[in-house]
């Protein structure tokens, strides 16, 4: 029989940013009055006593995991881990994006290359590593388990890359909408390492796509109860 860790990652709600500062890992506020962001999150994600929240340390994780209680979802508790913090981007924080990359080198889909490291920062990479050793630890604890996590694009991104074994600048590619789910299960064969991988669920179901949460689409008959 295999066992099978499932993760479900949610990224935050969208941030307030009207001056289009250069945030990262600096905590911003976010918008979360709009029903349709939050309510079919809360119908999708399972729920019971063996499914165990986590978030990151950022306000805007813990505001996201309340607004979906507020829809629907039963009162939980969670705990936090920095490991799932988005990416530092150091002294660019706080900055305009115009005043942090005076024409430096940027990836199509992201303002760096994944191997750049910002003044004081850490580059994507970095995120990927410190994701991965944050998921290995809540895999382990809660093994066969499911686990919910409230973070942040770049840290899905990097469970993504992770999960997929992709390069890091491949990675960067990788679309996450605010308020999306995405799943990734640890699947073990018996107790052989070669028989322990990933397997992708979905990625990026999001509450701007209504389609993609009709009717709890997410999770199988099965996985619903």
């Amino acid at each position: 029989m295999a066992i099978v860790t499932r993760w479900f990652w949610v990224r935050h709600a969208p941030v307030v940013n009207p001056d289009h500062i250069v945030y990262g890992a600096s905590d911003m506020p976010v918008d979360v009055s709009e029903t349709r962001m939050f309510a079919p999150v809360a119908r999708t994600l399972p729920r019971g006593e063996n499914v165990h929240w986590l978030t990151s340390t950022a306000g805007r994780t813990h505001r996201t995991r309340d607004a979906i209680i507020r829809e629907g979802y039963p009162a939980v508790g969670s705990a936090e881990d920095a490991r799932f913090a988005e990416q530092s981007l150091g002294d660019w924080e706080g900055l305009s994006w115009d005043e942090a990359l005076p024409g430096g080198e940027q990836h199509p889909f992201w303002h760096t290359t994944a191997e750049y490291r910002p003044p004081n920062g850490e580059s994507f990479t970095d995120v990927v590593n410190r994701v991965q050793a944050g998921v290995r630890h809540w895999t382990q604890a809660y093994r066969g388990q499911d686990i919910v996590c409230i973070a942040h694009g770049g840290v899905i991104r990097a469970m993504a890359t992770i999960a997929l074994g992709l390069d890091p600048e491949r990675g960067l590619s990788i679309g996450v909408d605010n308020c999306s789910i995405s799943r990734f299960d640890w699947v073990e064969y018996g107790e052989f390492e070669s028989k322990q991988a990933w397997r992708t669920g979905y990625l990026n179901l999001s509450p701007r796509k209504p389609e993609g949460f009709a009717n709890g689409a997410a999770l199988s008959p099965e996985e619903r109860a």
